[in-house]
């Protein structure tokens, strides 16, 4: 084992008192041959977060290396993760936050072995189990029930290009490792990207390529309060087209930058999100196009049906939401 930081994990809370234990305990169960640092940031929890933190904090102090803000730095705009970002000594970086946790205590171990025998990989992330707020139960796997495209799942360990991410959808972000140096110099247009993580293994994966490990080693909270999935739940028409108008324009810059080297799956993506914005602004006439045929193509069986009614004949889906909602 050297002296030197193998992997910082970076974890931002707020207002996590019920779950941030949880969190902290996944980290320091970790059985490594290298060390590893905790960067804890929390931004001035209003609830006992920042004081179950000092608990860890004097139990293990030379791992945990916490950030307290006294003001709340997102609500003045500030980046939370460039401030983490600046604490970060790690080879390696790894990303978890205070409501998610890990519960494979080789989970570090696995990935940093597969990066350092693989240094052409610049991104590895596995599968989490979802534990629903209303259930508490871990009753399903992230992918591939939240991912956008279930044929870029095969249901093993394999190689995906920053193309091929994309297309896959929403992998779990308590997951995620990655070279330091492939977030050292951000692009501009990173921190304007509605969702970070999305942001983050586009950019890292571009370096190289990414690679899943098909096993579960992490827990994903669904539906915590005050979480950015939940607040989505609360926006209003115009609030969700802004965002649909956000990942089009983060994909067209992720375009850019990378000189359209995965130009064909980013076309096919951001069609994902004018889909959703014609049909939040209704214009179910463009939805007819014939270019949204290609999104269609990707899909399968039930996956295809369902999304070629709903948006060739979308006055049917409308009418049978009504119905449905007369009823409940």
């Amino acid at each position: 084992m050297t002296n030197e930081i193998m992997v910082s994990i970076c974890c931002i809370t707020y207002n996590h008192e019920d779950y941030i234990a949880d969190a902290i305990e996944g980290f320091i169960k970790q059985k490594t041959n290298f060390k590893y640092e905790i960067i804890i940031h929390d931004d001035a929890s209003t609830d006992r977060t920042a004081e179950i933190i000092r608990e860890y904090e004097n139990r293990f102090p030379d791992i945990i290396k916490p950030i307290y803000q006294i003001e709340n730095q997102y609500s003045k705009g500030v980046s939370v993760s460039a401030l983490v970002r600046k604490k970060q000594r790690g080879k390696y970086i790894a990303l978890c936050e205070g409501d998610d946790y890990w519960t494979d205590e080789y989970k570090l171990q696995k990935q940093v072995s597969y990066m350092e025998e693989n240094p052409e990989c610049t991104f590895c992330f596995s599968n989490a189990h979802v534990e629903d707020q209303n259930n508490k139960g871990r009753n399903r796997l992230v992918i591939p029930w939240l991912t956008e495209n279930k044929n870029y799942f095969n249901n093993r360990s394999r190689r995906y290009s920053a193309g091929e991410l994309q297309l896959l959808g929403f992998i779990p972000p308590m997951s995620f490792l990655y070279p330091k140096r492939v977030l050292d110099n951000l692009p501009n247009w990173y921190f304007d990207a509605p969702v970070g993580d999305n942001a983050v293994k586009l950019i890292a994966t571009s370096y190289g390529y990414a690679y899943y490990m098909n096993e579960s080693m992490c827990i994903y909270r669904f539906n915590v309060p005050g979480s950015v999935t939940t607040n989505w739940k609360k926006e209003n028409t115009e609030q969700i087209v802004q965002r649909c108008n956000g990942f089009i324009t983060m994909l067209e810059n992720f375009n850019e930058y990378t000189n359209k080297k995965y130009d064909s799956e980013i076309e096919l993506s951001k069609l994902t999100w004018e889909i959703q914005r014609l049909r939040l602004m209704g214009d179910y006439k463009r939805l007819k196009d014939k270019k949204f045929n290609s999104y269609l193509n990707l899909l399968s069986g039930p996956e295809k049906i369902k999304s070629y009614i709903s948006f060739k004949f979308p006055s049917a889906v409308e009418y049978r939401k009504k119905i449905k909602s007369i009823f409940q």
